[in-house]
């Protein structure tokens, strides 16, 4: 069963990286990084789970995690928020004053 989850965890986290590296939209970036940051979770827990004597600091890292996803989520909210506001263009591209 383990092997199950820690298969579920590497693929959320190849469908994420793919997500970071061909995406420009502002959305999708965040949204594969909170995919990061699942598969970070479903793996920890897995581990957790399956440890004979599990350590404290694994459910302190656990904390952790979901502290910085739930920020990331709100900081999400926040720019969409802002940019919708403004009449931004959610392409990063284009948000850029550095173009190429």
């Amino acid at each position: 069963m383990l092997s199950y989850l820690l298969v579920a965890a590497v693929s959320l986290l190849a469908i994420a990286l793919t997500g970071i590296i061909t995406s420009r939209h502002f959305i999708l970036i965040m949204l594969a990084i909170g995919l990061v940051f699942l598969a970070s979770s479903i793996a920890l827990v897995s581990f957790f789970a399956y440890a004979q004597n599990p350590s404290p600091s694994a459910v302190t890292m656990l904390i952790g995690i979901w502290a910085v996803a739930s920020t990331e989520i709100i900081t999400l909210i926040t720019f969409y928020v802002y940019m919708k506001v403004r009449g931004l263009d959610f392409d990063l591209t284009r948000l850029s004053k550095l173009k190429w």
